[in-house]
This record gives C-alpha cells, sequence and structure tokens, in this order.
C-alpha cells in the first residue's frame, strides 16, 4: 500500500494546491527507489509536460573572463587560493563567433553572458551590445555577474539585458568568501531595476539536507523567478571540496521532481533546469538545458565547449531523446522538436 501522506501530497499538487515546505521536506526524505519516490518522479514529469505543452528550453551561457577570484569558492575553479587560470578574457570577435554558433538555428530562448564576481562594468556593457547585435530569434539576454548594484543594474537593462541570474548558494559564507546579504540584496536590485530574475538551487552536494534544499526551492518563489532548477557541485579536480565527490544523476533528478512539485503555484511559471545536463533529469520534471562554451567555473579547460560544455546540437538531440515535442522560442513562440527538424538544424 502506498504511504498516505505521499498520495495526499500529490493530490495537492494535481489540485493546483500549494505544496507546503513540511510537503516537500517528507518527499525529499523518502528512499529514493521505493514505490513512492518513483510516483514522485512520474507526477512531476507528467504536471510539467500538461502544463507547458511538452515543450522545452535551450538557454546558452558563454563565459567572456577569468581570473583568480576573491570570493575564492571551495568548488569554483576560479578559486584564488586553489585556481590554475591565469587572467584571460575573450576577444570580442570571439564572443561574436560564439553567439552566431548558438543563435544560428534560431532555438535559443536566452543567452548568459558570464563574467566574474569582480568584474569591470564597462567591459561587460560592450559584451552585452555584441550580444545585442548578434543574437537572433527574438534570444533573450541575461547577465551572470557578482554582486551588483541597482545603478549597474539599469545600465545594463538600458544596454539590453532582459534578466539577471543571480543565487544565493547552498553554503554561501562558508564556502565562499561572500555575505548571503549582500547577495540577495544584488537580487533585490535585479528587480528594482526592472528585470527578471533566473536562479538555481546551486550547487547541491552530498552532505546537504532536505531542510536546506527546501529552504533554496521556496527562495525561486518567493522572488518570483522566471527560470529555477537544479545543480549539483561538479567535483572540479583542484577545488578543496572536490575530495566529496558528488551526487548522482539520480539523486539531482529525484531533487528536481520534488522543486517541479513545489513550483506548481508560481504565476509566472518558469522553466526548469538540469544541471549537469542528463535524461533522468528530463523525465524527473526538467524542461530547460543549457548549452556553454567560454570560460566556466565547474571547468579547468579555457573553453568548456571542448570538454564539459555542450552545443546547441546536442541539446536539442538529448531534450528529444526525453520525449519533448516542442521548443520555446525567446520571442514566445514554439517549434515541433522531432528528427527531421533537428536534422535540418544541424545542417544550417
Amino acid at each position: 500500500m502506498l504511504d498516505k501522506k505521499v498520495v495526499q501530497i500529490l493530490e495537492k499538487a494535481y489540485a493546483k494546491v500549494a505544496l507546503t515546505k513540511e510537503d516537500c521536506i517528507y518527499l525529499l526524505k523518502l528512499d529514493r527507489n521505493s514505490t513512492e519516490a518513483n510516483i514522485v518522479r512520474a507526477a512531476a514529469n507528467d504536471l510539467i509536460r500538461k502544463r507547458t505543452n511538452n515543450s522545452a528550453a535551450i538557454f546558452g551561457q558563454i563565459g567572456v573572463e577569468a581570473f583568480p577570484c576573491e570570493a575564492d569558492c571551495s568548488f569554483c575553479s576560479f578559486g584564488k587560493s586553489h585556481t590554475s587560470f591565469s587572467p584571460i578574457r575573450v576577444k570580442r570577435d570571439t564572443i561574436a563567433q560564439k553567439i552566431h554558433d548558438f543563435c544560428k538555428g534560431g532555438d535559443l530562448y536566452g543567452l548568459y553572458m558570464m563574467t566574474m564576481h569582480t568584474y569591470d562594468l564597462d567591459f561587460f556593457l560592450d559584451v552585452v551590445k555584441i550580444a545585442k547585435e548578434n543574437v537572433i530569434g527574438g534570444t533573450k539576454l541575461f547577465s551572470n555577474v557578482g554582486d551588483t548594484s541597482y545603478e549597474a543594474f539599469v545600465q545594463m537593462k538600458a544596454a539590453g539585458i532582459d534578466g539577471v541570474y543571480h543565487v544565493c548558494r547552498l553554503g554561501e559564507g562558508e564556502y565562499t568568501k561572500l555575505s548571503p546579504k549582500d547577495r540577495f540584496k544584488t537580487m533585490e536590485n535585479a528587480k528594482a531595476a526592472g528585470l527578471d530574475l533566473l536562479d538555481c538551487v546551486e550547487p547541491i552536494g552530498t552532505e546537504h539536507t532536505a531542510e536546506e534544499l527546501v529552504d533554496r526551492i521556496f527562495l525561486s518563489l518567493e522572488m518570483e523567478c522566471i527560470q529555477t532548477g537544479c545543480m549539483k557541485r561538479v567535483a572540479v579536480p583542484g577545488t578543496p571540496l572536490a575530495k566529496y565527490g558528488q551526487i548522482s544523476d539520480f539523486e539531482l533528478g529525484y531533487i528536481l521532481a520534488v522543486q517541479s512539485l513545489a513550483i506548481m503555484q508560481a504565476k509566472a511559471f518558469p522553466v526548469i533546469g538540469v544541471h549537469e545536463p542528463n535524461e533522468i533529469g528530463y523525465v524527473s520534471g526538467g524542461n530547460m538545458i543549457c548549452a556553454e562554451t567560454g570560460i566556466n567555473p565547474r571547468d579547468t579547460e579555457a573553453d568548456t565547449a571542448a570538454n564539459r560544455g555542450l552545443d546547441v546540437d546536442a541539446c536539442r538531440r538529448i531534450l528529444f531523446e526525453s520525449g519533448f515535442e516542442r521548443l520555446y522560442k525567446g520571442d514566445g513562440t514554439t517549434v515541433e522538436l522531432n528528427e527531421k527538424y533537428i536534422k535540418e538544424c544541424f545542417e544550417k
């Protein structure tokens, strides 16, 4: 017989009744191989696909510079106490080419332009200008930068940024030299400047409790984020936390399933990312994938496209193999996702 409380929680989700933190904590404490946990995954997958007409979104991220970082995050390849990176800045024409490669099929919903925690605003605004000149098909532009003032976000919006990816991460202030208060203030600054907010429950490690995860899941709801998701902490060689390993895709997918059920109550339904991308996550409630190029905090290569990063063609294929039938575009339209379409995009 199924656990009665799990049945009641899932009935709430199907009835569009908001789950409580206690509901989500209960689900996250289930045995991952139990019948109930498998039903939770199935329910999240079912509800997300019904609400989105079985559609998914492809995002892209370009890391445009790297140097030893004062934030010194214990999970990041840029941390000044352990980095192998020398200062590097991607050239303007290379940035333009990378944007072209991401956007040429017309399917990129959104593009993150990522720089360091401390950054040169003028340089970043120039990057935004390059992006604005090269994106096509209604692709939205998002910043992924460090703690930032309201005034700087106003300038970014004027330059063409649509939204801001920013997170108060798991272990903030303990695994990093950053203040959770400053992280939250940056989120408030972005919203005050009229920018959309995007976030993620990250970076999830083996030590994080159900309570910690649920607090971050509900933060996405409180901040009315248009994109959220789950990201596991990658055991980047040379970083202090690498010795603890990383959670499995199976575990990541289950956490994401609970998150997907929790955000059914969101007014503006966000897309839900899975990172690192994997098909288990995309049949557990996830519907957003991210292609990556340039410098990356979860990689030790100067261009992650040569190592961890996926290109847009690979992203289309993963979403198709996971059963999605449509792709969201940045302009609000969708396109049918099938073998014929994938082949046509690959040949462009």
